[in-house]
């Protein structure tokens, strides 16, 4: 009753003659119900609440408070939950009336456990909503407006408008000292989705944002300031007042708030969370000046008045969340700032929404791969020409096929494709991958008739003649299996992707080329690679690609790693591994 004592001082006693029920945010006697936010009489009409509890005596009030909020879904995760793609621990802030995480980022159609701890002294609970139709969103005012007009089932319904076309999802209301866990799947639209207390009088200062995005990253409550001055090196901000301020729910640092493109800047602060233990690095690429923070500490000075350029630097750092601070600024010309780490178990993952490349910036709109699906991408691939066709596997690998010449032109992992050249520029221009460790294929041919085995191979041309693109057939899995011929040959070309055992290993990819017809094994051959190979057992490496190949024999030439390809009753099969050399 100590709490109830402390709070009832802040309120007229004046004339209060009944008993009275002390309860976290409410102090009920018979002739009134009166509720405080933060010791203060909050401005709703309370007239509609009063009403609404006039039939209810003291014993029935009080028990419906305290038993009111079932606690579900601690147990087992519901059907077709045992693999969730995220889990979000919220908590409330002790006396605060806040919510300790108020933005984060998830990816459209995904299935997500929220985990809602209430440590505070005072009910709460926590509704997702969707954006509301207003521009910039309402916080869920209309979920709200719902809740008072409740009436008597106001506290019956645990202040929740249940059914209503805004709600996503709700944990229902959860007592002080307990928690609750609970599942839905978040929509396919991308946008900011408002998340609140709805217990009368909390939205206010109860509410976050959960940006739904492609990008999702682990970076939470991202905040940023806008600066307007002249710097040629990054200044000290505590000495200037911020023209704008905001939070970015996507979890992704952008400049793209400013309102001018020269002499600005900002400061970026959030906190980013690290699955293990272990050495992470951040790279920060600016035009002009950056620097990026960890913990307080700068981890990457990339300070100065310069064209875009890249730094990076690393920082051990435990399980957990961490303090995370970006400052940029612009003095003239171009302008860009693109963040991006590396950690145990993944590798060059953005944290920014743009990535910018050398001498331009370019809009990121990362394509990626279903979950469980291959994605197509056709256009201009920068290494595999005008007739590209590129190929995202969810497993993390990816390659691009040129139309032109029949061969796997690279491989690379990690990030597929960042489309925004040819959507924004209608097509213009070749767009390079997206990921790391692209290694390139030779280029022309990858199939010729040879006088001798060790002939040179035919120059390469822009589009050959000896080999004709039937098309490509996918597999329920959505990966294509690519199809040419050459004279009365017939080829299949099934490239198959392999996730790796380790999570800081890339996957392989297992290609299975098909060859029927007639076909002369004397003087046909296939060129695998180019460059210094050493042979290890069944396996050729350099210092980037390791080949190993089933169905003939392997042979150096000419700086060239080529194959003969045999014949047996018009058929021949070649398997080839491509991975990444260690």
């Amino acid at each position: 009753m100590e709490y109830g004592r402390s709070r009832m001082s802040q309120i007229e006693r004046k004339n209060t003659q009944n008993a009275v029920l002390f309860y976290p945010d409410f102090v009920y006697c018979e002739s009134c119900i009166l509720l405080t936010v933060n010791s203060e009489i909050t401005s709703y009409d309370f007239l509609t609440l009063k009403t609404s509890m006039k039939s209810l005596d003291l014993y029935t009030f009080f028990l419906v408070l305290i038993t009111s909020s079932v606690q579900f879904s601690n147990a087992k995760p519901p059907k077709g939950f045992e693999k969730i793609d995220q889990q979000i621990v919220i908590s409330t802030m002790e006396a605060q009336m806040k919510y300790d995480v108020q933005s984060f980022s998830v990816k459209p159609n995904a299935k997500i456990k929220v985990v809602f701890k209430n440590p505070d002294s005072l009910p709460h609970n926590l509704i997702f909503c969707t954006p509301g139709k207003k521009k910039g969103g309402d916080k869920g005012q209309e979920v709200i407006d719902a809740v008072l007009k409740l009436g008597d089932q106001g506290v019956k319904m645990d202040w929740e408008p249940k059914g209503h076309p805004r709600i996503l999802a709700s944990s229902g209301m959860v007592q002080p000292g307990k928690e609750i866990t609970f599942y839905f799947k978040t929509p396919k639209v991308e946008g900011d989705y408002p998340y609140i207390c709805t217990f009368p009088g909390h939205y206010q200062l109860m509410n976050g944002v959960m940006g739904i995005t492609k990008k999702a990253n682990p970076v939470t409550n991202l905040t940023y300031k806008i600066y307007h001055g002249k710097w040629s090196k990054m200044p000290n901000f505590s000495e200037f007042k911020a023209v704008k301020s905001g939070a970015l729910a996507t979890g992704l640092f952008d400049i793209s708030m400013r309102e001018i493109n020269n002499n600005f800047a900002f400061v970026f602060n959030g906190q980013i969370e690290c699955l293990k233990d272990g050495k992470y690095s951040f790279t920060i690429s600016s035009d002009d000046g950056s620097q990026l923070f960890i913990n307080g500490k700068m981890i990457v000075d990339n300070d100065g008045v310069h064209g875009i350029k890249a730094k990076a630097g690393s920082v051990e750092l435990k399980k957990g969340k961490h303090d995370i601070e970006v400052k940029y600024f612009e003095l003239a010309g171009g302008e860009a700032l693109s963040v991006s780490w590396t950690g145990p178990g993944f590798k060059n993952k953005p944290l920014s929404k743009t990535a910018p490349k050398a001498g331009q910036v370019v809009e990121g709109m990362l394509i990626e791969p279903l979950k469980g699906e291959a994605t197509i991408y056709r256009n201009f691939i920068d290494g595999a020409g005008p007739r590209a066709i590129g190929v995202g596997y969810h497993e993390g690998v990816n390659l691009a096929f040129d139309a032109n010449n029949m061969r796997l032109a690279m491989i690379w992992h990690g990030d597929f494709i960042d489309g925004a050249r040819h959507w924004i520029a209608r097509g213009q221009g070749f767009q390079p991958p997206a990921g790391n460790d692209v290694i390139r294929l030779p280029e022309g041919l990858a199939i010729a008739e040879l006088k001798t085995r060790d002939s040179i191979w035919p120059e390469s041309e822009y589009r050959t003649k000896e080999l004709e693109f039937d098309g490509y057939v996918l597999d329920k899995l959505q990966r294509p299996t690519f199809k040419y011929s050459r004279d009365e040959i017939s080829i299949s070309d099934k490239p198959v992707p392999v996730s790796s055992s380790f999570d800081e290993k890339p996957g392989v990819i297992n290609r299975t080329l098909k060859f029927v017809g007639k076909g002369n094994s004397q003087n046909l051959y296939f060129r695998l690679a180019q460059g210094n190979f050493k042979k290890d057992k069944d396996t050729f490496s350099n210092s980037e690609l390791s080949l190993s190949v089933e169905g003939g024999e392997v042979f150096a030439e000419k700086g060239e790693l080529r194959v003969p390809i045999e014949f047996n009753e018009g058929k021949s099969e070649l398997k080839i591994t491509y991975s990444w050399a260690e």
